[in-house]
């Protein structure tokens, strides 16, 4: 039997969102979250609640487990205003300086991860949850630690695996087009 070669999803990776759609479609825009810092992205699943019954004397008759819950977490180095107005809502007043009045996210974003390497396993989430929380250090800098919590949609779908083309590394829109792209008010 032959071997299947064995394309690797690790190293650098491309972490682009976007606004979830109607009906839980995936985004129709994505843009990047930024420069993501070294070994920070993982998918990690913690198991679901389990419900059991038990008889007397403590015997268990049944067991049932619920959907595990899957998280994305990376760390952005020094996001832009632009990428932080588009999570969080904050906004640049006249003197350049980024105001923001919470850390919390709104909205529902589709996640796509796209590994380096051509034929690697990449992900996509339609639906996902966003924790935000920012941070600073002598190390590290200024940085913005995102956690991805993949929601169910309405058809039952939590994510799909997908094989990276060398399209879907090209045209990677910022924070920046997305908003230059919306209509003025």
């Amino acid at each position: 039997m032959k071997k299947k070669k064995i394309i690797m999803s690790w190293s650098e990776n491309i972490v682009e969102v976007g606004f979830t759609g109607e009906n839980d479609a995936m985004a129709a825009e994505l843009f990047s979250v930024g420069t993501i810092n070294d070994k920070s992205t993982s998918l990690t699943t913690s198991d679901g609640d389990t419900l059991t019954a038990k008889a007397s004397g403590g015997i268990t008759v049944a067991e049932e487990e619920g959907e595990p819950t899957l998280e994305v977490t990376t760390r952005v180095k020094e996001m832009d205003f632009d990428t932080e107005h588009l999570f969080t809502g904050a906004e640049e007043n006249e003197d350049g300086e980024l105001v923001v009045k919470s850390n919390n996210v709104e909205k529902e974003f589709s996640l796509k991860i796209t590994p380096k390497n051509i034929g690697a396993k990449g992900l996509k989430a339609r639906r996902c949850h966003v924790k935000f929380r920012p941070g600073s250090s002598e190390e590290e800098g200024s940085y913005v630690d995102l956690t991805f919590k993949i929601l169910p949609c309405e058809d039952g779908e939590l994510y799909r695996y997908f094989r990276v083309k060398k399209t879907d590394k090209e045209n990677i829109k910022l924070a920046s087009d997305i908003i230059a792209a919306q209509p003025k008010a």
